[in-house]
């Protein structure tokens, strides 16, 4: 960086004004109680069709694997019951069997919701055709906090049963069961009735084999402690133009549009709906189906434009929002990170994009979309003067075949190098003042398919300020024609000021000349400027060194002396002197601090 000021001589009758003037140009908790079961019921807060009301008294058994009621009811407690799997059978005269409806071709779903301050769980049943008859059923939740199981009975009037179809001595119900405020990583819910004209049988459903006689019970739900399931999304890595599933071991939502990203330009482009639903391992497994449209994202920068040096990819939470627990997925997308360096180290060696692009992105994207089919990419920029307004590299820069812009994705990778002509765009943009951006899109067999995030590219540059202009005001003539030493009038604002990037390796130096050419310069005069403590003459010399990043302001300390003048002084006459200063690297290599 070199910087280039004037030095002003007038002359007044017998008095000589000085001034230097220029401009500058750049060069270059834990709960661990025991099994038990309880009595004790969830506070009601909704109103039940059943007939039954009261609850049964309990005593704990550590040692068994249930707890028997002085009712005579077996609860689960210290781990949870094989689920109790109902079948409508084909046939007016067949017998349906009793128990939970978990069915995507007859859209029998487990849901759940949330009203004001209680969570619910919509649960699809078959049972006897005139089951709200019974006076003789209770509701149990058995839960499992880590290793630890527990149990309660939840309160008839916390339980709305409502007959939805009926078939020839059965019937589809739905309950609404308001599960209240418990805390558990898993819940199951247990339903018992032992009814002689209306309850259940003493085994139902699928593979119920007696060990809980009269009880039906529901899959296992994540309550607390949800799971993502779906290994696609568990890698982090997440791109657009491509559906994905999630599953969880929750309820379905009853939310048509589930899922949001933590980002209102992704959101946009992304929507997530119900899928399925079955039973796995006796829990239960809902899936959403995630979309995304890559025409929603393309051409935008703003919001979406990643700054970090250290990261692949923009981070984003993706998060359902589960009654029971926010399920928050944490993801980064795009899997490109930010550029940035100095520019000394842009003249001395290339950028291969290799090194900013995630191998694991490249990875997931190729074998996603690439078997059997062609997958090529091409680079596009902006700058902060129209953040959105993104141009193909190849096309605004043609000279650069070798930079390759545009390539097969995975074998080729855009390389900047010091004298291509796109990277010297990129580093008198950052000169300017302004901000690019770089931003990659991928094209299956031509047809635009996804893309990265898009970067900020940070080209650090040095830069050295000084002052417009130096002023020694009106200096008697006596004082040439004799000598003298002046000092500047605006010395407490006379300062040199280098910033040096962080991403610098070398330390650097301030070096300053005079022209001395012209016939008003000073040195006609027989006069000495002294900068920094060096007298300048047309030969550059060092006027100061800088080893540490950051911004440094040191005082010019500015003198002109004079050493006598033989020769007439014409009055009214300016005197200039151009001043050039120049900031350069040195050799050794900066430590770093």
């Amino acid at each position: 960086m070199s910087v280039r000021k004037n030095l002003l001589l007038l002359i007044l009758s017998l008095s000589v004004t000085i001034l230097f003037l220029g401009n500058i140009n750049l060069i270059s908790a834990d709960t661990t109680s025991s099994a038990v079961s309880t009595s004790s019921s969830i506070a009601s807060t909704a109103t039940s069709s059943s007939s039954t009301t009261s609850s049964a008294s309990a005593s704990s058994s550590s040692s068994s694997s249930t707890t028997v009621f002085s009712s005579g009811i077996k609860w689960p407690t210290t781990s949870f019951a094989t689920w109790t799997q109902g079948i409508k059978e084909d046939g007016s005269l067949t017998r349906n069997k009793y128990g939970f409806m978990v069915n995507k071709d007859e859209e029998y779903y487990m849901e759940e919701y949330k009203d004001s301050n209680n969570i619910h769980v919509m649960i699809p049943m078959i049972a006897y055709k005139s089951w709200n008859e019974s006076t003789k059923t209770k509701y149990y939740v058995v839960m499992q906090n880590g290793s630890t199981f527990s149990g309660q009975e939840i309160a008839s009037s916390n339980v709305i049963r409502t007959k939805v179809e009926d078939y020839s001595r059965t019937a589809l119900w739905m309950l609404d069961v308001t599960v209240g405020n418990i805390t558990a990583d898993k819940i199951q819910i247990c339903i018992y009735d032992d009814d002689r004209s209306y309850g259940f049988w003493r085994t139902n459903g699928v593979a119920d084999d007696d060990t809980y006689p009269f009880v039906m019970s529901t899959p296992v739900l994540g309550w607390n402690n949800v799971t993502n399931f779906n290994q696609s999304l568990k890698d982090g890595i997440f791109y657009v133009g491509r559906n994905t599933t999630l599953t969880m071991n929750a309820p379905k939502l009853q939310d048509s549009n589930v899922g949001k990203f933590d980002n209102s330009i992704l959101n946009n482009a992304g929507e997530s709906y119900f899928f399925g639903q079955n039973v796995i391992n006796n829990e239960i497994r809902t899936t959403y189906e995630i979309t995304t449209d890559v025409t929603k994202l393309d051409g935008i920068v703003d919001r979406l434009a990643s700054s970090d040096t250290n990261k692949y990819g923009l981070d984003t939470v993706l998060t359902y929002e589960i009654p029971s627990d926010n399920l928050k997925i944490p993801l980064s997308y795009g899997g490109l990170k930010a550029i940035s360096l100095s520019a000394e180290a842009l003249d001395n060696a290339s950028i291969n994009t290799k090194d900013y692009l995630e191998s694991s992105f490249v990875d997931k994207v190729t074998g996603d979309l690439g078997t059997g089919h062609t997958l090529t990419y091409s680079w596009f920029y902006s700058t902060s003067d129209n953040i959105n307004d993104l141009k193909k590299v190849s096309t605004e820069f043609t000279n650069n075949k070798d930079r390759k812009a545009d390539g097969t994705l995975g074998t080729d990778w855009m390389t900047l190098s010091a004298k291509d002509d796109f990277t010297q765009y990129l580093e008198k943009q950052a000169l300017a003042g302004k901000k690019i951006y770089l931003m990659m899109k991928i094209y299956v067999d031509g047809q635009l398919s996804t893309l990265t995030n898009p970067i900020l590219v940070q080209i650090q540059t040095p830069t050295l300020k000084v002052p417009d202009k130096i002023d020694f005001g009106t200096i008697p003539a006596k004082n040439i024609y004799n000598g003298g030493d002046f000092e500047s009038l605006t010395k407490d604002n006379d300062n040199l000021s280098v910033s040096i990037p962080s991403a610098s390796k070398n330390a650097w130096q301030v070096s300053a000349s005079m022209e001395e050419t012209g016939n008003n310069s000073i040195a006609k005069l027989n006069g000495q400027l002294n900068i920094l403590g060096k007298n300048l003459s047309a030969t550059p010399i060092e006027v100061a060194s800088i080893s540490k990043h950051g911004l440094v302001d040191l005082p010019l300390n500015a003198k002109v002396s004079f050493r006598g003048y033989h020769s007439p002084l014409t009055p009214r006459t300016n005197f200039t002197e151009d001043i050039n200063w120049n900031l350069s690297p040195e050799t050794p290599i900066m430590a770093s601090n």
